[in-house]
């Protein structure tokens, strides 16, 4: 089984607190190594891909690729997930190569993720994400399918930045009623670590980290993951 799907699945059954993933604004080992130092427990990576919310252009695999394995040696045993393109395309020779290299999960939005082009889910985890542009409704069809985790990337591009509010707590937690794999939030609003506790009445079992409240340098990194592990840690 993925790594990150175990952390998840020992979070579901309280056995740990959230897991603190960070999803880095580039492909570079030495901030892959600042968040790991300072209590991440999960690092998301990208190519192919322009990221709306660090307005960062990640490359193609070749151009990436010495990035992506400097990123996997910092990380040793730690889980480390790509997204490895941002639009609906069959790129099944790309995933391919991405699975060899020991990525251990896959991260796509569900509308761009090409049925078969994925490899088996044995090889490589699934975190596919509902957007803010799919019906409530196909929520309640994701348990039936080859998908180990949800990601709830569900705001508005338009309100990135906005602070994080109860209308927000109570949309994951609607979705937390109608999917029963592991869900992870993306901090798309503005979290502060003292929403880590209001947060886990969710019952989501992951927070990722991302340049809306990370920022881009190393050490504003260590700064924000080391009040999130702070806060995640106190969690009761």
């Amino acid at each position: 089984m993925s790594k990150f799907v175990t952390l998840l699945k020992e979070v579901a059954d309280h056995k740990r607190p959230l897991v603190l993933i960070a999803s880095l604004p580039r492909n570079d080992p030495e901030l892959a190594k600042a968040a790991l130092e300072a209590g991440a427990d999960v690092v998301k990576i990208h190519i192919n891909v322009h990221h709306h919310a660090s307005n960062t252009h990640f490359g193609t695999l070749d151009e990436e690729k010495a990035s992506l394995e400097g990123i996997l040696k910092v990380a040793k045993d730690r889980p480390v997930g790509i997204v490895p393109f941002g639009s609906p395309e069959d790129d099944a020779v790309t995933c391919s190569r991405l699975a060899d290299m020991g990525f251990d999960f896959f991260s796509l939005y569900l509308s761009n993720a090409v049925v078969g082009c994925l490899p088996p889910p044995e090889k490589v985890a699934r975190m596919l994400a509902l957007s803010v542009s799919d019906f409530i409704g196909l929520a309640s069809g994701l348990d039936s399918l080859p998908i180990q985790i949800c990601e709830l990337s569900i705001m508005d591009g338009a309100t990135y930045g906005q602070p994080f509010t109860y209308h927000d707590l109570l949309r994951y937690n609607a979705l937390r009623q109608l999917i029963k794999m592991p869900l992870v939030v993306p901090t798309q609003h503005v979290f502060k670590p003292e929403s880590v506790q209001e947060l886990a009445y969710a019952r989501v079992e992951g927070l990722m980290i991302g340049a809306v409240i990370a920022g881009k340098t190393n050490e504003s990194w260590k700064e924000a993951i080391k009040a999130f592990r702070k806060a995640i840690d106190q969690l009761k």
